[in-house]
């Protein structure tokens, strides 16, 4: 009958253990994104916006850098119409 309290303290500690490592890496798991779509997909109607509105503003700004540094002409078709749609 001596065996029993050890027994019951060494199973409710494994049991304990794998509870909470479970508990932690499922908690972990369900807030880390796997990759750029699912943190969209998080995402609430207005920070799904402003992380639109910050990816345009950083393209428009990488336009007009590039027309600061080598002029209007250097820009191929699809980016003075990206360009155009962009700065609307």
């Amino acid at each position: 009958m001596d065996y029993v309290l050890p027994i019951l303290t060494l199973l409710f500690v494994v049991l304990g253990t794998v509870y909470l490592f479970r508990r932690k890496r499922n908690k972990v798991s369900s807030w880390l994104p796997s990759s750029k779509t699912d943190i969209v997909k998080k995402m609430t109607a207005d920070e799904t916006f402003n992380y639109e509105r910050r990816q345009k503003e950083q393209q428009l700004n990488e336009l007009l850098d590039k027309v600061a540094e080598k002029g209007y002409e250097s820009l191929s078709k699809k980016e003075k119409q990206l360009l155009k749609e962009l700065s609307r």
